[in-house]
């Protein structure tokens, strides 16, 4: 189906009785404008010629009355007009967020955030532009062409036959104007849409930007991208020059072969005055809807490439779909199970998964751990079902999860990313975001509990602070005891962490630990980490080497394996989370002592 069409699909009872109005307004504008130049006609036939004085009381009025319905009737179909394409527009735009919001995780990992900012805002400008204006003026256009002709032909048949030769030849440059401009058009928002790509990379990286000093190069390649964007935009300007200087020569020229052939008429006497004056304003005229139908052209070729690509959003398959006939989830216990999963993140990619199998009880605490690249994130992230595996299946308390709807599955899952993600919002609605009727005294439990409220009481507005555009006004380790609570706050029986301990210092971290036994307390925990203050908590360890498990268990056995899970504790863990002696506080000496003795005393 067209774009356009399908735009009309979204349009309700009220909005099509609304779209009737603006093509009958259209309608009688033009008649309006084209009974404007017959009046004419008479007024010099019949008063400058046959000295007709009735005719001038009778004509006149009629010339002041149909310039004032113009008026009216232009003035309701641009309102209405603006009304229709604005509803449009508002349920398009929800569609849009709504589509995108209902994406899978691998959407995102697909399409680039400056594409999809494109698609909502400039996108939907050029649609509205084409509803709005260039809709319109093509009905008028339409409408004003059938009736010059018709009129001209009234006056001279033999006239109308010299106009009418002038119109293949402005078709024929509007047709090519409009091959040339519709893949001009494309590429012109393709490109915007990397441009803001490009801007959006840097307001995101701009602390990265700033520690290596590549302020110089991003503004180069900004400034490239922008290049190419300006020289798309003077193609698409050169071209409207052409097609803005090609058609009043055209017309100057049927206003030549009028006056000469015309003008002949009335030396005869077979053509009067006033019918060759009629004629050639009629001829000027043909300008406007000639013009019209270029601008309705542009909009045309820039709105129906702004669909398609809305259209491509909206369109574009789940890879994430909840069966016909699924389930809810009932209360989750927290027994987990892999059986035979293997995963790749597209198809022509090697797995990131190999024949996973996995048994997790409820209750237990496992910790993911493993070299960079070896798929702990992922195996994690089947759980809440980011993503389906290629083979095998994911089981929670013996029910395959893809049997069961998404959203009753995640609502029970409490999840601590890595990159701790806020809101420009206050810190309690941040805390709050998957409960927002949580009470003061629960937000402020949990703020407790991830060792936040102590920094959270020292704002002069405390829980009612503003954190910033992605939290840009606190700490990284700020920023994650906030995710930590606002996952602590849901209180579900499934709990995943992703590295959530990274950012805090070995103070806080210490801290932290005192509650964690609040943290895992009757749920399943599945940990992703490299410290090891956290696998310390963990009831067992899994080693992950190249998508495949090769380890599991406690910490004493997988010391006496000897295999990875030794050589990562011995070369990397204990030097990252312990300083050298020499550049220790005397708090973190008394910390790494004591956790020593812990280890030694065969704590895991």
């Amino acid at each position: 189906m067209h774009p356009i069409l399908r735009v009309f699909g979204f349009m309700k009872r009220k909005t099509w009785f609304a779209f009737s109005v603006v093509i009958f307004s259209a309608i009688l504008d033009s008649c309006f404008t084209l009974f404007t130049p017959w009046i004419a006609r008479e007024l010099i036939n019949r008063v400058f010629y046959d000295l007709d004085a009735t005719a001038l009381k009778l004509w006149l009025p009629i010339y002041v009355a149909t310039g004032f319905f113009a008026a009216i009737f232009r003035f309701l179909q641009r309102y209405i007009n603006e009304y229709v394409s604005q509803s449009l527009i508002f349920d398009l735009r929800n569609t849009l967020y709504s589509r995108i919001q209902k994406q899978s995780i691998d959407f995102f990992d697909r399409m680039e955030t400056g594409q999809l900012i494109s698609r909502g805002t400039s996108d939907i400008e050029a649609i509205r532009r084409l509803l709005s204006i260039g809709i319109r003026i093509f009905l008028r256009a339409i409408w004003l062409y059938s009736g010059i002709f018709i009129l001209i032909g009234i006056m001279d048949w033999q006239l109308m036959l010299v106009v009418l030769a002038l119109a293949p030849v402005m078709f024929v440059i509007m047709f090519s104007y409009a091959k040339r401009a519709r893949p001009l058009m494309r590429d012109i928002q393709n490109k915007f849409g990397d441009m803001n790509s490009v801007l959006a990379e840097n307001v995101y990286g701009s602390r990265v930007v700033r520690a290596f000093a590549a302020e110089g190069f991003e503004t180069e390649k900004f400034e490239q991208e922008n290049k190419l964007y300006l020289d798309l935009n003077m193609r698409m300007a050169k071209l409207r020059a052409y097609l803005t200087t090609l058609f009043p020569l055209i017309l100057s020229i049927g206003s030549f072969l009028l006056i000469y052939f015309g003008g002949r008429g009335v030396v005869t006497g077979t053509l009067g005055v006033g019918d060759l004056i009629a004629i050639n304003g009629y001829l000027i005229l043909l300008q406007m809807p000639t013009r019209f139908l270029s601008f309705a052209i542009l909009h045309y070729q820039e709105g129906t490439a702004s669909l398609n690509r809305i259209f491509e959003v909206v369109d574009m398959k789940k890879k994430i779909k909840e069966k016909e006939n699924a389930i809810e989830m009932p209360k989750i216990n927290g027994n987990i199970s892999f059986e035979n999963v293997t995963f790749a993140y597209s198809a022509d990619a090697p797995p990131v998964l190999k024949n996973i199998n996995l048994d997790i009880p409820s209750g237990e605490t496992v910790a993911f751990l493993g070299t960079t690249g070896s798929g702990k994130s992922t195996i994690v992230s089947l759980v809440p079902r980011f993503y389906d595996p290629n083979e095998g299946t994911v089981k929670i308390d013996g029910i395959d999860i893809r049997d069961v709807q998404v959203d009753s599955l995640r609502k029970q899952i409490a999840i601590v990313q890595q990159e701790a993600f806020l809101f420009a919002k206050t810190i309690k609605e941040n805390i709050a975001f998957g409960k927002p009727d949580a009470t003061e005294d629960e937000i402020r439990r949990v703020s407790e509990i991830a060792q936040a409220h102590e920094f959270i009481t020292e704002f002069p507005n405390g829980y009612d602070t503003i954190v910033g555009e992605r939290g840009v006004t606190l700490s990284g380790g700020q920023k994650q005891r906030l995710t930590i609570a606002r996952a602590l706050l849901l209180n579900n029986p499934l709990l995943i962490m992703d590295d959530s301990s990274s950012a805090l210092d070995f103070e806080t971290e210490h801290q932290f630990q005192n509650a964690i036994d609040e943290l895992i307390k009757n749920r399943t925990t599945l940990i992703i980490t490299q410290r090891l203050s956290t696998i310390k908590f963990a009831t067992r360890i899994v080693v992950m080497d190249k998508g495949q498990i090769v380890e599991s268990g406690m910490h004493e056995d997988l010391m006496e394996q000897g295999g990875l899970y030794k050589h990562l504790y011995e070369t990397q863990l204990l030097e990252q989370e312990f300083l050298p002696i020499e550049n220790q506080t005397e708090i973190e000496r008394n910390l790494a002592n004591s956790y020593m003795k812990q280890t030694e005393g065969g704590t895991k």
